[in-house]
């Protein structure tokens, strides 16, 4: 554990931000380890804050964040994703309601946090020790987590970006053209896109709902 800790806090739920600040004030007081807090509410203000230097040591990273497509960005999956790439040397620690063995794979893959756990499975007392846990360099999963990677649960079902925009356009009632103008694409590609994506999540040849009731599922939107 290092003495002092940057830190990013993304969580658009002001108590529970602050929740978090109260546990490494805790941690702080009882072994001297300091850390400067910045708290970011959605991925717009969260970009914001990686801009600044030093980059952080630690960042708290909120899974279901709301979509801000006009960054590219539709969840905290995709921030995270961003952070590992610019700061491979950043501890992520993960959290999220979802416990859809899908969405956990996605997570692993696409983020590879060094602390992760679905918000259900930890008290507060859990929380501080894994907190610990990752600062001391030792990767925690919560139970939830764990029971999938002990069962070696394994799936090719990956989505990228451009296929999670796309559910969000589709979710949010827009048309095919209007989803082709607003991710600048032709009607045809983006009705390749969705076909692919219907094939990817096992509903071909099923309808537009279909498709997203599975992404929901999987917890992919």
């Amino acid at each position: 554990m290092k003495k002092h800790y940057k830190t990013l806090i993304v969580e658009d739920h002001v108590s529970t931000a602050n929740g978090i600040a109260g546990f490494l004030d805790e941690i702080s007081n009882s072994t001297g380890t300091e850390f400067t807090t910045r708290i970011a509410y959605n991925l717009v203000d969260a970009l914001t804050a990686l801009k600044t230097k030093p980059s952080f040591d630690l960042v708290f990273l909120d899974i279901k964040l709301k979509p801000q497509p006009e960054i590219g960005m539709n969840s905290g999956e995709d921030l995270g994703s961003e952070i590992r790439k610019r700061y491979p040397k950043t501890l992520i620690i993960v959290s999220t309601i979802h416990d859809e063995p899908f969405y956990i794979e996605n997570i692993m893959k696409n983020v590879t946090p060094e602390g992760f756990f679905v918000k259900g499975d930890l008290d507060p007392k859990c929380f501080v020790s894994a907190i610990k846990t990752v600062l001391d360099d030792s990767p925690y999963l919560s139970k939830t987590v764990v029971k999938y990677v002990s069962h070696k649960f394994k799936t090719e079902i990956t989505i990228n970006s451009l296929d999670r925009q796309l559910l969000f356009e589709m979710e949010k009632g827009f048309t095919m053209k209007e989803i082709a103008d607003n991710l600048f694409f032709s009607r045809s590609t983006v009705t390749k896109m969705k076909k692919k994506l219907k094939i990817t999540l096992g509903v071909e040849g099923g309808s537009n709902k279909d498709l997203l009731d599975k992404a929901r599922e999987m917890g992919f939107i």
